[in-house]
Order: C-alpha cells, then structure tokens, then sequence
C-alpha cells in the first residue's frame, strides 16, 4: 500500500516528493493495474495553490470505436488526478470519490500526450472538492475535457 508521509505534507518541496514518490511506487508496486497502465507522470504542483499538473501518453489500447480517446479513460485521468490531490490535502486520508461530473469538449486524439491539471477548491474535514481540466500537450488554450469531483475523507490513513 502506498502510504504519504507526514513530513511530505506540508510545504512545496514535500509535495514534489510525495507525488514523485507515489508514481515509483505505483510503477514498482502495481504493476499490471489501471493506474499503471495508465502511465501517468508528475509534470509540476503548486502546494499554495492546491493544484497538481499530470501527464500520460495516449495509446491505441485506450481508443474508442471512433479511433480516439475512449471517454471513460478520459474520466478515470480526470478522477485519478483529483482524487490524489484531495488525498494529499487532506492529510493522507483515503479519498473515495462521491460524485463526479465530467464535461467533453473537443476529441483528444491517440498518440498523444494529455496533460490533466487538478486544483481543490474545498479541503473540508468531511468532503473534498476539486475540479479538473485536461488538454492536449501543445493546445493548452483548447481544453479537451473539464471535471468536478468530491471525495470522501475517509478516517482511514492510506
């Protein structure tokens, strides 16, 4: 299990840290899962702003009958980038989502690279909320898919 450590949770260079960190322990320890195959990487965060920026190449196993980004690998991108986040600012706290709403406005082809950024906007003790954006790398202008999700803070560490 991935565990974030309690010095990694408060400043800018513990969040570097501890979202590196998860993503060579998924690499190392969840091989052959969603979230690996998903290939997802750190691009950068902002511990001030609650906002974290992923990455992850699209790839022909993620397509749709139309030949481009499958819609729910679009949302899983989208969840799993809040849904980190929340578990971060709330201390570590296992962050099932509740809800999420998904909105897609233009197609993100394969072969790609998405780039997927994440803020929260409410850190409570109960509830969390975030909301994403992603877009193709290179047409930051044209978001490709925007979300709001909340998340349970769970009392569970994890």
């Amino acid at each position: 299990m991935i565990i974030l450590k309690k010095e990694d949770l408060h400043d800018q260079a513990g969040m570097e840290r501890a979202f590196q960190g998860y993503f060579e322990d998924v690499a190392k320890e969840c091989d052959g899962t969603f979230n690996a195959m998903l290939g997802m990487s750190l691009v950068g965060c902002d511990y001030a702003k609650r906002q974290v920026t992923l990455r992850m190449q699209t790839k022909p196993w993620m397509a749709n009958p139309s030949d481009i980004l499958h819609g729910g690998v679009t949302a899983s991108v989208l969840d799993l980038t809040m849904g980190l986040l929340a578990r971060y600012c709330t201390g570590g706290h296992m962050t099932p989502t509740v809800s999420m709403e998904v909105s897609y406005l233009s197609p993100i082809p394969l072969n790609d690279i998405l780039v997927v950024q994440a803020q929260i906007t409410h850190p409570g003790f109960t509830i969390c909320h975030a909301i994403g954006s992603a877009w193709v790398e290179g047409r930051e202008s044209t978001p490709a898919a925007t979300a709001a999700g909340t998340y349970y803070v769970s009392k569970k560490m994890g």
